[in-house]
C-alpha cells in the first residue's frame, strides 16, 4: 500500500514539474530580435506613411491655394500661427512661380536674374499683403499631441486667381524693370502652367 502511494505521489510530482516547465516556456518574454522577425513574418511595414491634415489641396483654374501649420498650447494661438504661415506661403509661392528659372512669362528685362528675382519677391509680398482680407478657408483641422497637450492647427486657404494674377500683371506692366510683353490672357495662361509646375515640384 505504501509502495502504491509513493508511486502515485511521484507520478503527480513529475506531472506538475513537466506542466510548470511548459507553462514557463509559454509565457516567456519575446526578445527584440524575435519581435523584428515576427514583424517580417506578419508583413508589418517597417515605415508608416503619414498624411497631414489639409494637405493635397492644390490650386485650380479658379483659386490659388496655400497651406500653413501652427502649434501652441493655446488653441487660438495655434490657429493664428497656422493662418500667418499660410499667408507667408502665398508670397513665397507667387515669387517662386513668377521668378522660376523654368517659367516663361513674357517679361523683357535687362536686369540680371538675381535682381529680377529680388524684385519679384518684393512685388509678391506687396500683392500678398493686399489680399489678406480676401481669402477663404477651404480646410481647417486641429489635432492635439498627447504628451505636451499642444494644439496643432492645419489650414488651407484660397484666393481668387483672377484678382491675384491681375495684380501681378499690372505690377509687371508698370514697373520699368519688369515690363510684361504679353496681354493679360496670354500672361494668365503662362502663369497657370508655371503654377502647376511649381506645385508639383514643391509637394
Amino acid at each position: 500500500m505504501k509502495t502504491y502511494l509513493m508511486t502515485a505521489l511521484m507520478a503527480v510530482m513529475t506531472f506538475l514539474a513537466i506542466t510548470g516547465c511548459r507553462s514557463s516556456k509559454g509565457t516567456s518574454s519575446v526578445s527584440v530580435t524575435d519581435k523584428k522577425e515576427m514583424s517580417k513574418q506578419l508583413d508589418v511595414p517597417a515605415e508608416v506613411e503619414i498624411t497631414f491634415p489639409c494637405s493635397g489641396i492644390d490650386s485650380d483654374e479658379e483659386f490659388i491655394r496655400v497651406s500653413g501649420t501652427g502649434t501652441s498650447k493655446d488653441r487660438t494661438m495655434a490657429k493664428d500661427r497656422a493662418y500667418q504661415g499660410a499667408l507667408a506661403n502665398l508670397a513665397t509661392k507667387l515669387a517662386g512661380v513668377a521668378s522660376s528659372e523654368n517659367q516663361r512669362v513674357g517679361v523683357s528685362t535687362n536686369a540680371d536674374a538675381e535682381e529680377f528675382h529680388d524684385k519679384m519677391v518684393a512685388v509678391s509680398k506687396v500683392i500678398s499683403s493686399a489680399n489678406i482680407s480676401g481669402y477663404r478657408t477651404s480646410c481647417e483641422k486641429f489635432t492635439q499631441t498627447p504628451g505636451t497637450l499642444a494644439y496643432n492647427c492645419y489650414v488651407t486657404i484660397e484666393f481668387g486667381k483672377q484678382k491675384v494674377v491681375q495684380q501681378l500683371y499690372d505690377a509687371l506692366s508698370k514697373d520699368k524693370l519688369m515690363k510684361a510683353d504679353y496681354d493679360y490672357d496670354r500672361y494668365l495662361k503662362e502663369f497657370n502652367k508655371d503654377l502647376k509646375e511649381y506645385e508639383e515640384t514643391h509637394k
